[in-house]
C-alpha cells in the first residue's frame, strides 16, 4: 500500500516540479515571481480539452503541442508588452503585473468555456503495470516519464546550445549581456514562454486526473511555488527534488493521518521547511556550482 501512495505522490510531485521550474526560470532571469503560473495551468487545461479536443477533434499528441504553441506564445506577449515596459519600476510592479495576468486568464476561460466542469478521460486508459505488486497507472508514467525526458533535454539545452548560453548569461547578469551583444529582451520572453509551456504541460498532464475548472490550477500553482522553496528559491535541480518531495509527503501524510488535511500538509511542510532550513535542499549557488 505504501509504495502504491509513493509511485502516486511521485507523479503528483512531478506536476509540481514543472510548475516550480517555471518559477525558478522566470527568477533566475527575470527577479520576478510569476504569480500567474497556476493560473496558465487552468487556461491550457481549458484550450487543450475544450478547444483542441472537443470542438475541433485533434488527437492527443496535435491538441497538446498545439494548446503549448498557444501558451508559449501567451507568454514571450506578455513578456514583450507588458514586462519590458515594466523594467525602470520596481521588481513588485511586475510580480502585481503577473497577478494581473492571472486574473484576466482565470476570468477569460470561465467566459469563453462557461461554469461547467469538463471531464477528459486519459487518453491511454484507465489501465497500467503492475511493478513488484505495485500498479502504475499509465498516466502516472506518462507524467514521470514527460518530466523526465524534459529535465534531460532543458539540461542539453542549457549546457550544450547557444540559446541555453544565453539564457545563463542574462541569468547572470543582464547588463553585461546586452553588453556583450545578446538580445536580453528576446532571451526574457523566451524564458517566459518556456515557463509558459511548463505550466501548459502541467495542465494537459492533470486534465484526466481532474475535472477541469476555473479552480483546478489555484492550489497546483501554490504548491508549485512551496516546491521551489523546499528545494531552494531559483534553483533548477532544487525545483524538481522539491516537487517530487513534496508531492510524496503529502501523500503519505495524507495516508498516516488524513486526506482532509492533504492540503494542509503541504503547507506545513513549507512552515517547517522555513524554520529548519530556509535556503532550501539546493540553494541556488550550490546547485549552479553543481
Amino acid at each position: 500500500m505504501t509504495g502504491q501512495i509513493v509511485i502516486s505522490g511521485l507523479a503528483m510531485g512531478a506536476i509540481y516540479a514543472l510548475i516550480a521550474l517555471g518559477y525558478a526560470f522566470v527568477w533566475r532571469t527575470m527577479a520576478i515571481v510569476n504569480f500567474a503560473a497556476g493560473e496558465f495551468v487552468t487556461f491550457s487545461a481549458y484550450i487543450f480539452v475544450a478547444t483542441f479536443v472537443t470542438a475541433l477533434g485533434f488527437p492527443f499528441l496535435v491538441a497538446a503541442l498545439s494548446a503549448a504553441v498557444v501558451m508559449a506564445l501567451l507568454g514571450a506577449v506578455f513578456s514583450r508588452v507588458v514586462f519590458a515596459r515594466l523594467q525602470s519600476q520596481r521588481p513588485l510592479v511586475s510580480i502585481i503585473a503577473t497577478v494581473g495576468l492571472g486574473i484576466f486568464l482565470k476570468e477569460m476561460a470561465h467566459i469563453i468555456y462557461g461554469p461547467e466542469p469538463l471531464l477528459y478521460p486519459s487518453p491511454l486508459g484507465q489501465g497500467g503495470f503492475q511493478f513488484l505488486g505495485i500498479t502504475v497507472a499509465w498516466q502516472q508514467l506518462l507524467i514521470l516519464g514527460v518530466v523526465v525526458v524534459l529535465t534531460l533535454l532543458q539540461q542539453l539545452v542549457l549546457r550544450r546550445t547557444m540559446v541555453g548560453k544565453m539564457m545563463r548569461a542574462v541569468a547572470q547578469d543582464r547588463d553585461t549581456a546586452a553588453l556583450m551583444g545578446i538580445p536580453v529582451q528576446k532571451v526574457l520572453a523566451g524564458t517566459f514562454a518556456y515557463s509558459s509551456v511548463l505550466a501548459a504541460l502541467a495542465g494537459i498532464l492533470l486534465a484526466p486526473l481532474f475535472f477541469v475548472t476555473t479552480e483546478m490550477g489555484g492550489m497546483v500553482g501554490l504548491k508549485g511555488f512551496v516546491a521551489m522553496i523546499i528545494g531552494g528559491f531559483g534553483s533548477i535541480p532544487g525545483a524538481i527534488v522539491g516537487g517530487l518531495l513534496l508531492g510524496v509527503g503529502e501523500n503519505l501524510g495524507a495516508y498516516w493521518i488524513s486526506s482532509t488535511y492533504k492540503d494542509a500538509i503541504a503547507f506545513v511542510l513549507l512552515l517547517l521547511f522555513l524554520a529548519a532550513r530556509p535556503q532550501g535542499l539546493l540553494p541556488e549557488r550550490q546547485a549552479d556550482r553543481a
